[in-house]
């Protein structure tokens, strides 16, 4: 019995090897694993490093799909030469011969279930780590080869560029004559230009993660939204973390990591990024309130100052009111007294007289920090202490920013993560509808727009958790369903032995598609609230209906 075995083992490893292998080279170089990169350009040695990672994740694919023609041909091969009668002739029990098939099938589902959980991840995270590694590496071929790189709505050229080792853990990156853009809604919203630009990339050994500083020399810039040309001699931007070229998705964890964002799951990079966002309109509307009420005070005054720019306003109105959505203040019948120092040192005063006036918090170009701006509307009129006796009208008047108050800072930093979006509301109190997370989130009286924010968030923190668990109860299915559908595979090899081998196999992979179907199907389902119990039930069922198929096969029709 060991021999026949032993003969039956040979042959599936035989053709288990040459299939899987064959089936791994096809998918990785054809282009089907290298998708799941999102890399714009790559060397030659860079694609070779990456294959080295792409062949593992390609195999977890490929493997269940060579281990079952394996079955399928040597069972199917093996009937066909009615070496199966001999040995039932010969008094052997042939449901023993199913030994190596079984055994190829714990091999294919303790592979799978590794890789699926532990290495794939482990995989993904380290091309990360050498993209991101080498990403300065990757912009200045960009330039290079295309004159240009573009990340999100900005894309910036460049006439020459170079890069220099400073050390082992900074390289620079010199520009010259380069051009800048900025997009929005496919359409230009800033451009400019630098006379040379300086980007430092640094690796943060402690944190894992690169940074990059970067300053603009000679800038000439048009804002064609406000209407405005900046020129300065001299532009630096802060520290910014280099960005994942790799979706930090669900998928991509390792099974131990999807544990923990399931118990911790404000830990998840899209509810951060989603906290950061709602922390950034909670600062502002806290803003807002305030100057709401410094408006309609005792003072019925508001003070803006920047000290670092040398300017300052001080803002009344006959009437101030707070927009229940945005929650931005609007002013009507507004003074606004102005003052700021010019190149030569000496103060400057201004005082317009508007008929609306409206109050926003904006960020990005041409200041890093948050910054307010002051909208004039109306009958705008003004006089400069230069020349008092000249008034100045216009329809609108934007004035120059300042910087924005940290005033509420301290009050948002007081709110944890879990009490800014209502955790608790799903943690213990179990709510998964919308409609019910409307009804009992605390409002904190800071406009619509934060508590609908609050809700979306906590609306994707449960939709999240719910992939998560789709995900885990797929790869866990996805590895069993080996254990069935190789088993399955065999049998349906041994009984079509009249027809050609790839009859066998096209027949004993369509209960396997099955089980692939019910899977995916199943993780649909799970991710969606009202569909959530039974989605893991669908998930399971493929195999459960399998291996009841397995049962009759193989005590009624094998034994015939």
């Amino acid at each position: 019995m060991k021999t026949l075995q032993f003969y039956v083992a040979r042959e599936l490893v035989k053709t288990f090897a040459l299939t899987a292998i064959g089936l791994t080279l096809t998918f990785s170089l054809c282009g089907g694993a290298l998708n799941m990169v999102k890399v714009e350009v790559l060397t030659a040695v860079e694609l070779a490093r990456f294959l080295g990672f792409i062949l593992p994740v390609a195999t977890t694919l490929t493997l269940p799909v060579a281990a079952l023609f394996a079955c399928a041909m040597v069972y199917g091969r093996l009937a066909a030469d009615n070496e199966f009668d001999a040995c039932k002739a010969s008094g052997i029990n042939i449901h023993r011969l199913l030994a190596p098939a079984i055994g190829l099938s714990l091999v294919t589902a303790a592979f799978t279930f590794t890789f699926s959980n532990y290495m794939i991840p482990n995989f993904i995270e380290q091309i990360e780590v050498m993209v991101r590694k080498d990403i300065q590496k990757i912009a200045i071929q960009a330039l290079s080869r295309q004159g240009y790189i573009r990340y999100g709505p900005y894309v910036l050229y460049a006439g020459r560029s170079n890069l220099f080792d400073r050390d082992r853990e900074s390289d620079v990156m010199h520009i010259q004559k380069a051009a800048f853009l900025e997009l929005g809604n496919d359409s230009l919203v800033r451009c400019g230009t630098a006379g040379e630009i300086r980007i430092d990339f640094w690796a943060d050994t402690h944190a894992g993660e690169p940074t990059v500083e970067a300053v603009m020399f000679d800038v000439h810039a048009l804002d064609l939204q406000r209407r405005q040309y900046f020129q300065e001699r001299e532009r630096p931007f802060g520290s910014v973390k280099i960005p994942k070229k790799l979706e930090h998705e669900p998928k991509w964890l390792n099974l131990p990591q999807l544990f923990d964002y399931y118990e911790h799951p404000t830990l998840l990079p899209e509810i951060r990024d989603s906290i950061r966002g709602i922390r950034a309109q909670l600062r502002d509307n806290l803003f807002y309130r305030d100057v709401y009420q410094q408006l309609t005070g005792p003072r019925k005054a508001l003070r803006l100052e920047d000290h670092r720019r040398g300017r300052g306003y001080e803002i009344r109105a006959r009437h101030a009111s707070l927009d229940p959505d945005d929650f931005r203040p609007g002013l009507d019948g507004v003074t606004v007294r102005q003052w700021w120092k010019d190149q030569e040192g000496n103060s400057r005063k201004r005082e317009y007289e508007a008929d609306t006036c409206s109050i926003r918090v904006k960020r990005g170009y041409p200041s890093p920090r948050d910054v307010v701006v002051l909208t004039l509307r109306g009958k705008v009129v003004f006089t400069d202490s230069l020349d008092p006796l000249k008034r100045v009208q216009h329809k609108k008047i934007e004035l120059e920013e300042v910087a924005l108050p940290e005033k509420g800072l301290e009050a948002e930093q007081g709110i944890s993560d879990d009490e800014l979006i209502g955790l608790d509301l799903v943690q213990e109190r179990g709510i998964r509808d919308r409609d019910e997370l409307e009804e009992k989130l605390p409002h904190f009286g800071l406009g619509d727009r934060v508590r609908d924010a609050r809700i979306a968030t906590l609306a994707d923190l449960i939709n999240l958790k719910h992939e998560i668990v789709g995900i885990i109860h797929s790869r866990l299915a996805f590895s069993a369903s080996a254990l069935v559908t190789l088993l399955m595979a065999a049998a349906l090899g041994i009984i079509f032995r009249g027809g050609q081998l790839l009859t066998a196999f096209v027949i004993s992979f369509m209960p396997g598609l099955l089980v692939v179907v019910m899977n995916i199907m199943g993780r649909q389902l799970v991710e969606k609230t009202g569909t959530h119990v039974l989605g893991i039930v669908v998930i399971w069922a493929g195999i459960g209906l399998l291996a009841l198929a397995d049962g009759v096969v193989l005590t009624r029709y094998l034994r015939r």
